[in-house]
């Protein structure tokens, strides 16, 4: 285990590479994220289930997917978060919002993220949308877009879909909305 290494003597956190910066951040449930600052991950940045993980540090670039499921903990993302690849926030309960200009090259999850109110202005999401069982989600962004489906069943307190949201595939509404 690398968390085991930091009292050793003369050791660097500088010196690990980014994957196992990653690794030390799992060892440590997410409280020793802000490592990763001014990093660029390339490919999967898996940080699922680091249940004191608050946030990510400013200035981080993923060039792949960014994997943070059951980060309970978690209340916010930094502005300009792109990625290539998918974003999966399944069960990130603590997350009220995203952060503005957020890009999702592939598909994004936020299903179960029970305490987010509101999406980014300028969300893109290049395939499918997973807003299922966001059950405090109030309202869509008027300029969303979505390349594949939108799923938004279970979201009670979404008042409407704009009109002027383009999505390339299906929209599942909620029931109290067909």
């Amino acid at each position: 285990m690398i968390i085991e290494k930091l009292s050793e003597p003369g050791f660097d956190i500088e010196g690990l590479s980014v994957k196992d910066k990653i690794e030390l951040i799992r060892e440590s449930g997410g409280f020793l994220v802000d490592i990763l600052e001014g990093e660029t991950i390339d490919g999967i940045c898996r940080l699922d289930w680091c249940t004191s993980l608050t946030h990510l540090p400013k200035n981080l670039k993923i060039n792949g997917y960014l994997d943070l499921e059951g980060c309970s903990s978690l209340t916010h993302l930094p502005n300009n978060l792109d990625l290539t690849g998918y974003l999966y926030l399944h069960e990130c309960t603590s997350l009220t919002h995203l952060p503005e200009n957020l890009k999702v090259g592939s598909w994004a999850d936020l299903s179960d993220c029970v305490s987010i109110t509101h999406l980014s202005n300028n969300l893109k999401v290049g395939g499918i949308l997973s807003l299922e069982d966001c059950t405090s989600l109030t309202h869509l962004p008027k300029n969303l877009q979505v390349g594949g489906d939108l799923y938004l069943q279970n979201c009670p307190s979404l008042v409407c879909v704009p009109e002027t949201v383009k999505v390339g595939g299906t929209i599942r509404l909620p029931r109290h909305l067909k």
